[in-house]
């Protein structure tokens, strides 16, 4: 197998970009396709994921088309998304996402030029999309600049929500996918409630049962008039206005803060399990807050050790005060 394309992106060719699953993960990719179309502009480039992403996706002016399959609730379908596939034509196939059935739309695709990585199912690809990108120059983690971009008309609906608020806000991003990158709902509460008494204002982000419980919480112990509960209220372009229209994001690693980060918003993350520059957070207006773990993005989210209530609400603040001071 060529170590090198015989070929490169020509104008007008049409590229599919694969990420399935999850929000971050496809933030991280979209971010990852702006850089792919800011050195082959003239591509057309479409991007296979879930549904429920359609709306934060294609509002990105450098994703000129969305495909979907919705690859939990019917991978029966999978049969029909490689027919969408072959009937597209696609010239290139970048799949930033190593599961298998990636790997299965990129064997079953028709495409000649496939990139990606899938340990057991290697033989999907040409060679891995680093390679492709090495080859070419492209540094596809590159996140120099905002990636996520909303409209005008949420950007108004975001101001509208938040005008009751102080200038200064805090998009809180209290959330998070696996147990251990929760930071402690006891360590919110403090570090919250001192932005409140020092003239912030607060609004808590995130979706689902848990995260609605814990703003609860927080809202019922603050009481504050400066704090806005807008768990499980925001559709994704919404969520990411709403972000835009803050002064600042904190929280834990989880999708909505990607989507803060990537939009331009100074953005402070609390990191344990995981790893904020192996996760996508390279960008200059970003900064974490670490756990002392030798063991720290160690990816193991089956540790019983809850390795981020070691960020006491103090160590936060402080780090918080030094973030808005730099």
């Amino acid at each position: 197998m060529s170590k090198e394309p015989r070929i490169l992106p020509q104008p007008g060719d049409k590229v599919l970009w694969i990420r399935l699953s999850a929000f971050g993960d496809i933030l991280q990719a979209a971010a990852s396709a702006q850089r792919f179309k800011m050195k082959y502009p003239e591509v057309r480039l479409t991007f296979l994921t879930q549904p429920k992403y359609a709306e934060i996706l294609e509002a990105q002016p450098y994703i000129d088309e969305c495909m979907y399959w919705d690859v939990k609730k019917r991978p029966q379908d999978f049969f029909k998304t490689v027919a969408r596939v072959r009937a597209s034509n696609f010239d290139w196939l970048f799949s930033m996402h190593r599961v298998g059935s990636a790997a299965f739309v990129a064997l079953f695709s028709g495409i000649y030029w496939r990139f990606g990585y899938n340990r057991v199912l290697g033989f999907s690809y040409r060679m891995t999309q680093g390679e492709f990108f090495d080859s070419v120059g492209l540094d596809v983690e590159l996140r120099d600049e905002p990636a996520i971009f909303t409209t005008p008309a949420n950007r108004e609906k975001a101001d509208s929500l938040l005008s009751g608020l102080p200038e200064k806000k805090i998009f809180a991003v209290i959330g998070a996918s696996k147990p251990q990158k929760f930071w402690p709902v006891r360590h919110w509460k403090i570090f919250l409630g001192e932005a409140l008494n020092q003239g912030w204002g607060v609004v808590l982000n995130g979706h689902g049962e848990i995260e609605a419980n814990i703003a609860k919480e927080i809202e019922s112990e603050l009481r504050n008039e400066s704090l806005l509960n807008l768990v499980g209220q925001l559709q994704f372009p919404l969520m990411a206005a709403v972000a835009q229209a803050c002064s600042v994001a904190v929280g834990n690693d989880t999708g909505p803060l990607h989507l803060a980060a990537l939009a331009g918003i100074p953005t402070l993350g609390f990191f344990g399990v995981t790893n904020a520059y192996r996760a996508g957070f390279r960008m200059p207006w970003f900064r974490d807050v670490r756990v002392t773990c030798p063991n720290e993005g160690c990816w193991n989210y089956h540790c019983p050790v809850e390795c981020l209530a070691e960020i006491s609400p103090e160590k936060a603040l402080n780090a918080f005060r030094d973030f808005m001071n730099c």
